[in-house]
């Protein structure tokens, strides 16, 4: 790009289509997950929902790991049909889910939920690869856009979650006694049934909410590629120019023909001049490399003082990198995989409400971590251990209520419902900070860190969702209440 360009400011439209685009990232997921309040009292696998939707979600990570392969051995930009793709199977999936959310069907002598489980598979697939798709396709646009598109991944919680408090989940389940007509006798009969009352709208209501606002995402990306504002906005790249018609597609990751990447390679060079400082090298040897560089722009005094922070901060022990990986594997084990995984069992006890708003306000956090960490950022490895510590005793009462399920701690009383809400909203703040603030450090140290920071992550949900589903679904170590038994809700005060 030519000098005007680059400092030409950001066009706010782009950065709304941008918004709107990031949205689509994890809007799906998220909305589906908001919902299980309300799924597991009509579902046949009841509280073990969760359990089943975390692993189909890791079962999921197979669809980013396919775009990385599929890139590597093509010169051509698959990000653009691929997030068009993952887009409309979302729109597609989330109107079926409208209709056929609660079909059943037998596998052996256990019913299933066979729709909404395929239909969870397919979302997870699409939510996972555009974890990729998407940074891969925002390399079109100047460094600048990326606040926006961020917002835009937030918003894909946080949204869901305001409309799911909205909607509510109507009160606790009730017991009651119903007349039944046995048609062959012509006698009537009673029986006790399960009353759940409805919320203020009903989980159709919520996937067509959903279905909207994806479509609105589907609508922005394709404006990103095809309107003449956003056009302009993208960072050209030879490395994808057609031959033949002189057109030319637009910026590729380390094509060097970018700003960003023109900048980077600056900030590259000011960083081996200051290592050869620090290494002793000699005046010659200095001056000749300054030489070398002297034709090219000069970095701002804030990027230098940015680039010695980081120099000072590169060197850390091989075992201060082993603790950072383990802490990461942990708690992404725990927030990813085990936790999640028995959620039901350690609110659900305390009635509909406190599991609507543990899940919601547990979703809510995560946006609210990370702009925690946006004001109040660390790279002390001490107080990142901390977090990951406190974090670990939410996660440890959490467990401990779902073991104690369906009469946990403070069984009958507001106080157990508002300390389990609790532990759910401080785990996830806790953890995220943690997790961001590793990520940061990796980001600081390269490439090479953030692939294994990323690797690291991922394995540890994984194993972690491995663990956890045969407890759940196996060995049946978590025990749900009967509506028409004793409960928590009937013993309150």
């Amino acid at each position: 790009m030519d000098e005007k360009s680059e400092k030409r400011p950001l066009s706010v439209i782009v950065q709304i289509l941008v918004c709107l685009m990031g949205m689509a990232s994890w809007i799906d997921i998220n909305g589906l997950w908001v919902q299980l309040p309300l799924m597991v009292n009509y579902l046949p696998e009841g509280w073990n929902l969760p359990s089943y939707l975390v692993i189909i979600i890791q079962v999921a990570n197979v669809g980013p790991l396919l775009f990385t392969i599929t890139s590597r051995f093509t010169d051509r930009r698959i990000e653009i049909p691929t997030n068009y793709v993952i887009i409309l199977v979302g729109c597609v999936s989330c109107i079926l889910l409208a209709f056929y959310w609660d079909v059943t069907s037998y596998f052996g002598d256990e019913e299933h939920s066979t729709v909404l489980l395929c239909l969870s598979f397919c979302l997870a697939l699409v939510d996972c690869t555009s974890s990729v798709s998407f940074l891969a396709f925002m390399s079109l646009f100047p460094l600048g856009y990326m606040t926006a598109y961020f917002i835009g991944e937030g918003l894909s919680g946080l949204i869901p979650s305001i409309i799911a408090l909205i909607q509510g989940v109507g009160g606790n389940a009730e017991c009651r006694n119903s007349t039944f007509l046995n048609e062959t006798s012509n006698t009537t009969y009673h029986q006790m049934t399960y009353y759940y009352p409805p919320a203020r709208f009903s989980l159709e209501v919520f996937f067509f909410i959903l279905f909207a606002m994806l479509f609105c995402s589907f609508v922005s990306f394709g404006m990103l590629n095809h309107l003449p504002l956003a056009k302009r906005e993208q960072v050209k790249s030879k490395k994808y120019e057609k031959e033949g018609d002189g057109t030319a597609a637009y910026g590729a990751v380390g094509d060097g023909s970018s700003e960003t990447d023109s900048w980077e390679l600056e900030k590259n060079k000011s960083l081996k001049s200051s290592e050869a400082q620090f290494s002793g090298e000699s005046e010659d040897e200095a001056s000749e490399t300054r030489s070398s560089s002297s034709t090219k722009p000069v970095l701002p005094k804030n990027v230098e003082v940015d680039v010695m922070m980081k120099q000072s901060e590169k060197y850390m022990s091989g075992w201060d990198w082993v603790f950072l990986m383990s802490i990461q594997a942990w708690v992404n084990g725990l927030s990813n995989g085990v936790l999640p995984s028995v959620q039901s069992y350690s609110a659900l006890p305390y009635g509909n409400v406190a599991y609507h708003l543990a899940v919601t306000l547990g979703q809510i956090a995560n946006p609210a971590a990370c702009l925690i960490v946006y004001f109040l950022p660390t790279r002390n490895i001490a107080v990142i251990g901390a977090f990951a510590f406190l974090g670990t005793g939410m996660a440890s009462y959490i467990m401990w209520l779902a073991l104690e399920s369906p009469t946990p701690f403070l069984c009958g009383s507001v106080w157990g419902e508002v300390l389990v809400v609790a532990a759910w909203i401080l785990m996830a703040g806790l953890f995220t900070y943690t997790k961001v603030m590793i990520g940061t450090i990796c980001r600081d140290h390269g490439r090479k860190a953030l692939i294994w920071c990323g690797a690291v992550m991922q394995a540890g949900s994984l194993i972690g969702s491995i663990i956890i589903f045969p407890l759940v679904n196996n060995l049946h170590l978590f025990t749900s209440n009967d509506p028409c038994g004793d409960t928590c809700w009937d013993y309150r005060t």
